[in-house]
């Protein structure tokens, strides 16, 4: 196969073309040789950037320097009858690469020999930089202003969308603006590049289809005045890795910060509930030692009936710590909004336009019913707010979704397991919300409302994270809010009821450990129990109560025992107790409801619960009842 010899493109201005190419056939160089009569047209063959070389005349040379300088892109040879020193002088300080006398053809022929060298190693460059992943141009500053280009590496061109050979009007190269550019970082760039300094940044690009991407911008002078060399690397990849450290870093300090207000919420409702219980039960105490005609009476049931809106605002503290599941059945999730719709609406302005799109296939999820109704309708509550004064529509809509691996990443707040899904979206033509609200909605206590406790929907999420579904929310101002809940389809088993046994016994000779951290609940145990034949023993912690149980066991015929008490629990007492007699029946006092009690103490065998804060009716009647069923 023979292989075209590359040729050297020669311009000759008033010099002989024949002269020329005759000494390049003796230096065995292929060459174009093209002749110019000196003109003011010549200036712009004169940037013809596929020259390698320019040969002109002595008188040509001297008229030039003072006129045409700026425009040379080429290596210029100049050519004299005689080569004398204040000619090759004022030559070389122009810029000439050489000045050469008409007889020495030798010197012409070695010059012509390097440049063609010197060209076959700039198109071993070219190929070898067009391998680049990176997009790299060489410029030139322009007479007027910006910069043009004079070489685009294969990656630029694929980048920018424009062949090789053009030269284009870019006022910043290897940059494209779109609808988010940086202007203020283009303009610095801009600016830095007009005093000559180097620039590095990272900013937006805009590839020729207009896709848009992260590129990481460097540009330098090179020695040769005038000349730039830019290289632009696409780092999309790595801002998206960022980014994604980023929000996942953001997550688990979110999470960090829904735990830590958990916790404190567990401790504040424990201390609301031993409150609670000691004005209920002596309360009631103080009602059952009067007569029901005595003027004290009516106040006494006031104590009471604030204690139990008090007792539901600490429910409302526990739900956040952790919803209970102390009625799981299947849900169907239509039949749940056409109930919730009954409510919603005695509750909504006439201006709002209710809409609903039930997909009639939805799948039942296994819940509380009680608490998928408490997440609809304070999503739906917020969405009627947002659109309050000025009407909107509210639409309400049920879906399906098979959730796979890849798509439970899409979901701002919490992560779905794989599998079949139920969903229930709410959306509103309200007023909508600037990201940082929206990323402060679901923290505790977090309102814009006044007069709200910011609990409601912190409580949302944590029914949602608690039966392992997800939110996700689109939102902007002006432009309303979607809220979009995924919960996980309930699985396929059967239900078993369970029957209550035994009725109310005689308590003559029974005796009741009671143990609870509060001296209050402790007196007001004996004060309830004692009158009606029960003796009962007490004790402030899990330690004393082991070693009062073990003097005891033998007449012992209960223990109530509360959760959460200094230098010893009662989950870790109840193993105790139990290891020394595991016939005796335990009852757990806690704030929690029996599911969510149950979940917390997993492996402590507890005959049943009592959920503070109690009355005295309600300690009679469980205690009764624990005895009555471990004597049968």
């Amino acid at each position: 196969m023979t292989v075209a010899k590359p040729i050297l493109s020669i311009l000759c201005l008033d010099v002989d073309p024949a002269w020329v190419a005759r000494i390049c056939r003796n230096e065995d160089v292929a060459v174009e040789v093209e002749e110019l009569p000196w003109s003011s047209a010549a200036h712009v063959r004169l940037q013809d950037l596929t020259l390698d070389v320019i040969i002109i005349s002595e008188p040509v040379f001297r008229v030039w320097q003072d006129t045409v300088q700026n425009v040379v892109v080429r290596p210029v040879i100049v050519v004299a009858p005689e080569a004398y020193g204040d000619l090759v002088t004022a030559g070389l300080r122009w810029g000439a690469l050489d000045v050469i006398a008409y007889g020495d053809g030798a010197r012409l022929g070695a010059r012509f020999r390097g440049i063609f060298q010197g060209r076959a190693g700039r198109e071993l460059l070219s190929e070898a930089l067009s391998y680049l992943d990176e997009a790299l141009l060489i410029a030139r500053n322009r007479p007027t202003d910006g910069q043009e280009v004079v070489y685009r590496n294969s990656a630029c061109v694929r980048r920018m969308g424009v062949s090789a050979g053009a030269g284009g009007d870019q006022q910043l190269l290897c940059l494209a603006s779109g609808p988010r550019t940086d202007r203020r970082k283009l303009d610095e760039i801009c600016r830095e590049m007009r005093a000559g300094q180097p620039v590095r940044a990272e900013i937006l690009d805009y590839r020729g289809n207009g896709e848009m991407f992260w590129t990481e911008f460097s540009a330098a002078p090179l020695a040769t005045p005038g000349y730039w060399v830019v290289v632009s690397r696409d780092v999309t990849r790595r801002r998206d890795a960022e980014d994604n450290a980023q929000r996942l870093r953001e997550l688990v300090i979110k999470s960090q910060k829904h735990e830590n207000t958990a916790v404190l919420a567990a401790g504040i409702a424990h201390d609301f509930n031993n409150i609670l219980t000691g004005i209920v039960g002596t309360a009631e105490l103080a009602r059952m030692a009067l007569a029901p005609e005595h003027a004290v009476q009516k106040d006494i049931e006031t104590i009471i009936q604030a204690s139990e809106r008090a007792a539901d605002l600490n429910r409302e503290l526990l739900d956040f710590v952790g919803p209970g599941k102390s009625s799981l059945e299947s849900v169907y999730l239509n039949s749940m909004v056409t109930t919730m719709l009954v409510i919603l609406r005695s509750q909504m302005q006439k201006s709002i336009v209710v809409r609903k799109a039930l997909r009639p296939d939805i799948p039942p999820i296994e819940a509380d019913p009680v608490e998928i109704q408490q997440v609809m309708l304070s999503l739906c509550l917020n969405a009627s707010e947002a659109m309050a004064g000025n009407g909107g529509t509210l639409s309400i809509t049920t879906d399906r979704m098979d959730i796979a691996g890849d798509v439970a990443d899409m979901f701002a707040y919490g992560r779905p397991q794989s599998g079949p899904h139920a969903v229930f979206e709410v959306s509103d033509t309200g007023c909508g919300m600037e990201p940082a609200l929206t990323a402060r909605i679901f923290e505790p206590f977090f309102t814009t409302k006044e007069g709200a406790r910011g609990i409601g929907l912190s409580v949302v999420l944590s029914i949602v994270k608690a039966y392992q579904g997800a939110i996700d929310i689109d939102t902007s101002p002006g432009q309303g809010t979607t809220v979009r809940i995924v919960l996980p389809a309930a699985p396929e088993r059967e239900r078993r009821g369970a029957t209550e046994a035994g009725g109310p016994r005689d308590v003559e000779h029974r005796t009741i450990l009671f143990v609870d951290d509060e001296e209050m609940l402790r007196s007001l145990a004996q004060r309830a129990l004692e009158p009606l034949g029960y003796k009962v023993l007490v004790a402030p912690d899990g330690v004393e109560a082991v070693r009062i149980f073990r003097e005891h066991m033998a007449e012992i015929d209960l223990v109530i025992l509360d959760l959460s008490m200094p230098r010893k629990g009662g989950e870790d007492a109840c193993k105790e107790m139990q290891a020394l007699n595991p016939r005796i029946p335990m009852l757990l006092c806690c704030g929690y409801d029996e599911a969510s009690a149950q979940q917390k103490t997993k492996g402590s065998r507890f005959a049943g619960y009592l959920a503070k804060p109690f009355g005295v009716g309600t300690l009679i009647d469980t205690v009764r009842m624990t005895i009555n069923r471990a004597a049968s």
